[in-house]
């Protein structure tokens, strides 16, 4: 398969998995997802299309790192960010609003940085420090995307830019996510080796929890179906915790065998950080099996709705891997 194919499959398998999970996030249990909408198998709810802070953030993120022409270090990020007028006063003060804003945390850290914290200890503002929050872990798409094959380099970058945003066990969940990212667009990649990817970067409690989860999934042979026994088994008492939205999409992405569609489908039928859990599931499936795997239709209406060129982020992404990262070397200082 086509690397392009798998790394534009990646960055769009976030956005159709991340629009399609918006409208069921905020219902939070799947039985009143399915008393709304029944089953969710396409974009469906207000402003169909539109995708949240996960995919927003992962560009932002993107674009900090093809402005410098390579991996960038805590310190360099919030340095770029407390400069990018998406962190102005204007959009912290919509913050709240899904639709147009961020989450808080990325903002208090840009605001750290502009205050005069340094990048590597911003993330001790944000307050998911005080859980394993998913700020860092659901936007490592560029980090696995420049690491590609590479997955112990993957999750030592990731390890070091997280710290920009948050403290504790979601540092090292950012790692696991990103070090499965970088295996499933390696060549020969399975599920099977992605999931050892997962757990083999994991810190003990979410490796716990995957273990938890791929035991449960390993049931089922549908994303519907193994809902119920997941609330039972893999739930975390905050829903946006990395140690159950990566679990919940790696046991979507499990099911589904890494088909796109199918494994976007689970996480928008899961509920709770849905947008999450379908944005993560989409890109891990969309960076195995590639864009082909999307179906054209909704990837069309999820471009249109919120105008990005997902091809060019893919393209400059995959350029930088190339040409300015050096084996043994993912974190050069600034020159």
């Amino acid at each position: 398969m086509d690397e392009t194919s798998r790394i534009l499959g990646c960055l769009t398998g976030l956005a159709v998995g991340d629009a399609m999970g918006r409208p069921t996030e905020l219902l939070f249990n799947y039985r009143r997802i399915e008393g709304r909408y029944g089953r969710v198998e396409t974009l469906v709810g207000d402003r169909p299309g539109v995708v949240t802070d996960d995919t927003r953030l992962t560009l932002a993120l993107a674009d900090a790192i093809i402005a410098s022409g390579r991996m960038l270090t805590a310190d360099e990020l919030i340095e770029r960010w407390k400069r990018d007028p998406e962190f102005s006063w204007r959009k912290f003060m919509v913050s709240y609003r899904r639709d147009e804003g961020f989450w808080i945390g990325e903002h208090l850290a840009a605001w750290g940085g502009r205050l005069g914290v340094p990048g590597h200890l911003t993330g001790y503002m944000n307050p998911s420090s005080l859980f394993a929050g998913n700020e860092a872990a659901m936007i490592m798409a560029p980090v696995g995307i420049i690491f590609r094959g590479r997955p112990a380099q993957a999750a030592e970058a990731a390890r070091e830019v997280s710290r920009a945003l948050i403290v504790g066990e979601a540092v090292g969940a950012a790692a696991s996510w990103a070090a499965a990212i970088a295996t499933a667009l390696s060549e020969g990649a399975t599920v099977r080796s992605v999931q050892d990817a997962a757990r083999g970067y994991a810190p003990p409690g979410l490796r716990s929890a995957i273990d938890r989860a791929l035991s449960v999934a390993a049931r089922y042979r549908d994303v519907y179906e193994v809902r119920a026994e997941f609330y039972r088994c893999c739930l975390q008492p905050i829903t946006i915790d990395a140690r159950e939205t990566i679990p919940a999409a790696l046991t979507m992405f499990t099911i589904a065998d890494g088909q796109p569609m199918k494994a976007v489908i689970g996480g928008a039928n899961l509920g709770r950080d849905s947008d999450t859990i379908a944005g993560m599931a989409g890109l891990l499936s969309g960076a195995l099996r590639g864009v082909e795997g999307i179906d054209p239709g909704i990837r069309r209406r999820v471009i249109e709705a919120n105008g990005f060129d997902l091809d060019g982020y893919a393209e400059r992404l995959a350029a930088i891997s190339a040409r300015r990262v050096e084996p043994g070397s993912p974190l050069r200082p600034c020159v």
